[in-house]
């Protein structure tokens, strides 16, 4: 009974981080489903709102993602996450606020702020929660996050933005009346604030796999990474295409709207369906994969990446030039499929080669390379371009074009690459101590305030 407890426990903690994981998506997603009233109530071009989807979110978050990936490797994980999201939800709540682009870009600033913690704090107490054996399973759930809070997103966004359009400017807080795009900001970003409380219920756990018994204490991960850059550039190559291939969803909206003369709760429904049912399907190929494609192998995770961009890229490419909407709901459902495999792969594979000390930055310096391409740039160049060719409607070009320009060499690079990729991942787990999660049942050393 002591031992399932434990065991329970652990699964429980990775069952609450997705849900936070979850919640980051809902929250940063939103904004898409707002895209063509936000532009009518501003004055707005695509390009501005590129701006607001990706790069307003994106900089404070490559800013300070890495400091923040320290400070976690260096102090309680669980805490920082309590404040993040204390963060992101009141950034998400004050955006209902705004009336012109420069306080909503602000806003959305904050919101990457919040946010950044997240990724870096979780994964690296998952990692330090299960041993090398279990560690792929239990991040690959986790995983799962960024397909279930989009899909949350989308599907019941989409609901929420149709109803609250359909019922009109309401009076709230006595501070006047608010439009349905602001209502749907203080919707989705109150409630929130109840995983912070979550949170404490969460004990920190002690950190495993330390080089520093033979490296010393304050060996630096990005100086550790440099060292190794064919091993550690071949997964985070992979994890950046991957995340490229996200920027999409941003714009399935206008896309469907535009070009199918679909309405928002048409398109949300169908996108976060896909979320709900393609992800997971995406995660359970994943799990399958670390099992068939990585028995006996250390580069099972990065083999599990490879098969997702293999799926996503070809379908992401197709889907957004299809003639009709039904051919392209389908090679989105596929590309889906795709992404979410490769989503779970990332994650695990960077994990199995990195000491259990630079957890927390070694994600963080992930997060920021892969923002760069994804998030940070794609959405306000595919603005620029759809301005550029303009006509709203081609969009759909834009898109298509961007994920070649990002993914054919890409590809290229990671297949070429993945020998460096084993190389390292075989010399990590016979040099590293073994001091990985402890036996079911046993209790779990806290290392930091609680």
């Amino acid at each position: 009974m002591e031992q399932r407890a434990g065991a329970l426990y652990r699964w429980y903690v990775v069952v609450l981080l997705l849900l936070v994981f979850v919640l980051s998506y809902f929250d940063r997603y939103i904004l898409s489903l707002l895209v063509e009233p936000i532009k009518h109530a501003m004055g707005l071009s695509d390009f501005q709102m590129g701006l607001l989807m990706g790069p307003a979110f994106s900089t404070f978050n490559v800013l300070v993602t890495i400091p923040l990936g320290l400070l976690a490797d260096r102090t309680s994980r669980k805490w920082l996450l309590i404040v993040g999201i204390v963060i992101w939800c009141m950034m998400t709540t004050m955006s209902g606020f705004a009336m012109t682009f420069l306080p909503l870009l602000f806003f959305r600033f904050g919101l990457g702020l919040g946010e950044a913690v997240v990724s870096p704090c979780s994964v690296s107490m998952i990692s330090d929660y299960f041993n090398r054996k279990e560690r792929a399973r239990a991040i690959s759930l986790y995983m799962a996050g960024p397909y279930l809070g989009a899909g949350l997103a989308f599907l019941l966004g989409g609901y929420l933005v149709s109803a609250l359009h359909d019922s009109g400017p309401m009076e709230l807080f006595g501070l006047g009346s608010f439009q349905p795009w602001q209502l749907a900001f203080f919707f989705v970003g109150i409630p929130g604030l109840i995983f912070a409380a979550l949170m404490l219920t969460v004990r920190e756990p002690a950190r495993t796999e330390r080089l520093a018994a033979r490296e010393g204490p304050q060996i630096g991960a990005l100086r550790y990474m440099l060292h190794r850059w064919r091993g550690f550039g071949v997964v985070t190559l992979g994890a950046t295409c991957n995340f490229a291939m996200s920027t999409l969803a941003l714009w399935n909206v206008p896309l469907f709207q535009r070009v199918y003369g679909w309405s928002v709760a048409e398109i949300g429904a169908v996108t976060g369906l896909f979320y709900f049912t393609a992800g997971p399907i995406g995660t359970a190929l994943a799990l399958w994969a670390s099992k068939a494609l990585g028995k006996g192998k250390e580069d099972g995770a990065m083999r599990v990446l490879i098969l997702g961009l293999f799926i996503t890229v070809p379908m992401s490419a197709l889907y957004p030039v299809m003639p009709t909407a039904s051919l392209a709901v389908a090679a989105m459902f596929l590309a889906f499929i795709g992404k979410s495999a490769a989503t779970a792969g990332g994650p695990a594979a960077l994990q199995q080669i990195t000491p259990g000390e630079m957890r927390s930055r070694s994600v963080a310096i992930f997060n920021t390379v892969i923002s760069l391409v994804g998030p940070l740039l794609g959405p306000p160049l595919i603005g620029a371009a759809t301005d550029w060719m303009g006509t709203p409607k081609a969009i759909g070009v834009a898109l298509s074009g961007f994920v070649l320009i990002v993914s054919i060499p890409s590809l290229l690079f990671v297949c070429l690459g993945l020998k460096h990729y084993r190389a390292l991942a075989q010399e990590m787990a016979g040099t590293l101590r073994d001091d990985a999660a402890p036996p079911d049942g046993e209790e779990l050393t806290a290392t930091a305030t609680a």
